[in-house]
């Protein structure tokens, strides 16, 4: 199965939190400085003026730290998701939420993408 991935300037891409500088950012972000970005996609919602991630709030923080120029995102529609009662921001909190809204989008890519994330954390 082809995945369509967009590479984004991580500075123009909105965390859905805030990751704290602490030892696991730190660690990603000298990680990435050797190697650059390896690993899943992060999910994107796109919405009319922003890019809202979805996942990798942490990996994000890290990219953004090491200066990488683009990261691998999976960018949905926010369209997509109005209809079961949520925005790129609001009606969810857990990844099992948004796992289950990428389900009942029929997004199979995007529901993996959330599923590794609660498995990881």
């Amino acid at each position: 199965m082809d995945i369509d991935i967009d590479w984004l300037d991580p500075h123009s891409i909105v965390p859905l939190h805030d990751s704290p500088a602490d030892a696991t950012v730190e660690h990603m972000r000298d990680d990435m400085l050797d190697r650059g970005w390896v690993g899943r996609s992060l999910l994107i919602i796109e919405t009319d003026d922003a890019y809202q991630a979805w996942t990798g709030s942490h990996r994000l923080a890290a990219a953004c730290a090491a200066g990488l120029e683009h990261v691998p995102c999976y960018i949905v529609a926010e369209s997509a998701i109005i209809p079961h009662g949520v925005t790129a921001t609001k009606g969810h909190v857990m990844d099992y939420e948004r796992a289950e809204i990428m389900s009942k989008v029929g997004d199979e890519i995007a529901e993996g993408l959330m599923l590794d994330e609660s498995r990881l954390m």
